[in-house]
């Protein structure tokens, strides 16, 4: 392999590692602080692409039409997350019923499918990127897509930004308490609800970003749906459930392997998620560590909520 086909190669696979990690951190968010598996992600993914097709023909393949499509299309989203996590799911914190949770997502998922369906149809969409992105830039040899560097960046920006956020912020202060005590939350004068809210919508939103960036990358489907889906629960899995730092490693590892395994054969690429996820899983298991399970972090979760109140009146 030349030193061209691997850098090629490389970036390529970053780009794909950071479209990946938009959704696969709205998973984590969502399930890590309110506990509930978004079933509803590869859909809003797709509602994403198709968004930015409209916004793309409406103002133009231009700097403009993109810079809205970036900033709009997630807001736009985040904002019917908010509506939908008040609607559907608020009522189903305080009885922990995953099942209910469960359907709930996936009757939204299929809310979503459908009118997408209906406002777009079902025939395949194309959206062009503006002059300065559609070239390509030399790099030890290798010819870049500028695009590649314009999903690398963002992508870094927004992982920084998502770092920002949790650790460096008040309100990310609040939504890592949430994880462990909403109650005790609440009696301290924090609007939770609110705070359900606003991660779930930042979740939505995050996923919706990918969407945004991977719609001039190929033709726009209904089968956007599945392919983000299916792989985004691998990175959460393979990272660890509620884990962002694990999800964007494995993020990294997938996009990256799978770059290099498409040069040889595609159905190998199209395996390499599931093969990582076996091996570190694997790996989990010799190692004896427990409590990576999605059941396993929920009992955690109700063990440690239980024994609050009681620890709190002994002291």
């Amino acid at each position: 392999m030349s030193l061209a086909t691997f850098i090629g190669q490389l970036f390529a696979g970053l780009g794909l590692a950071f479209v990946l990690f938009f959704t696969a951190a709205g998973l984590n968010l969502v399930w890590g602080v309110l506990g509930v598996m978004n079933f509803a992600a590869g859909a809003v993914y797709m509602l994403g692409a198709y968004l930015t097709t409209s916004v793309i023909a409406r103002l133009g393949a231009s700097a403009l039409g993109w810079t809205v499509a970036l900033i709009a299309v997630p807001l736009a989203v985040a904002a019917l997350g908010a509506v939908a996590e008040v609607a559907l799911l608020r009522r189903t914190y305080r009885e922990e019923d995953e099942n209910r949770q469960f359907m709930l997502t996936l009757a939204l998922s299929y809310l979503i499918a459908g009118g997408v369906v209906l406002v777009w149809g079902t025939h395949f969409r194309t959206v062009s990127l503006p002059r300065a992105l559609s070239g390509s830039w030399s790099v030890l040899g290798a010819t870049l897509p500028v695009y590649t560097f314009v999903t690398i960046a963002l992508g870094l920006a927004v992982t920084v930004a998502i770092w920002f956020g949790l650790y460096r912020t008040r309100a990310g202060l609040l939504t890592r308490a949430a994880v462990d005590d909403r109650e005790m939350l609440a009696v301290l004068g924090v609007n939770v609800d609110r705070l359900y809210s606003a991660v779930f919508a930042v979740g939505i939103g995050l996923g919706a970003l990918g969407g945004v960036l991977v719609a001039p990358q190929g033709a726009v489907s209904s089968n956007l749906e599945t392919t983000a889906l299916v792989p985004a629960f691998i990175v959460v899995v393979t990272g660890g459930l509620g884990n962002m730092p694990g999800a964007l490693m494995a993020a990294l590892a997938i996009g990256i392997l799978e770059s290099f395994a498409a040069l040889h054969d595609a159905t190998l690429a199209q395996l390499t998620p599931y093969v990582v996820m076996s091996v570190v899983l694997g790996a989990r298991a010799l190692a004896g560590r427990r409590g990576w399970s999605a059941a396993a972090q929920l009992r955690a979760r109700r063990t440690r909520r239980e024994r609050a109140p009681a620890g709190s009146t002994a002291g």
